[in-house]
């Protein structure tokens, strides 16, 4: 990847929401990594978008020398409880085509500087259990495993575990 231009991790905008919907959907359609089956619409990531906005949440994109968005990263509230103020759990997605470039690392980077930057203590990855690439990302960032709980979601006829990966991201 000698002479590969630099990625631009940025906040996301409005004018992101198409990409943001296209890696989302694809994968909703073909992939265990989200657990949904209902494609998502612009107008619902719009919404999305606006309320981590509103709560200081970040939403990071990962844009391409040549303008592509690439992947996305973003946080929220890990349960809705005021003891859990300081631990957030986070999302992130590659698009199909910028999968194994480095996309992931800059991305993962870019959210744990936000977290230290906004005095989170924990961030948390829910990961299916058989998502190797995922669980070893996180794991060269520091993450540590935290529990698996079987069987606790459905998708394509199937049954799968959820692995909980965690990092201390402040001492205190």
């Amino acid at each position: 990847m000698a002479d590969t231009p630099p990625l631009l991790i940025r906040d996301a905008t409005d004018a992101d929401i198409p990409a943001i919907v296209e890696i989302v959907n694809h994968a909703i359609r073909n992939s265990t990594s989200m657990w949904e089956t209902h494609e998502t619409t612009i107008a619902a990531r719009l919404d999305w978008l606006h309320s981590s906005q509103a709560s200081g949440f970040p939403v990071l994109v990962a844009e391409t020398p040549d303008g592509h968005v690439a992947g996305y990263s973003s946080w929220k509230t890990f349960r809705p409880f005021s003891g859990y103020r300081h631990t957030v759990e986070h999302s992130l997605y590659i698009a199909p085509a910028y999968k194994r470039r480095g996309i992931g690392s800059a991305l993962l980077q870019a959210l744990c500087d936000r977290a230290k930057a906004a005095e989170v203590h924990v961030m948390i990855a829910g990961i299916t259990s058989t998502n190797i690439a995922s669980r070893k990302l996180h794991e060269r960032f520091g993450f540590q495993h935290g529990g698996l709980l079987p069987e606790c979601g459905t998708k394509y006829g199937r049954w799968m575990d959820l692995l909980f990966l965690y990092r201390i991201m402040s001492v205190a």
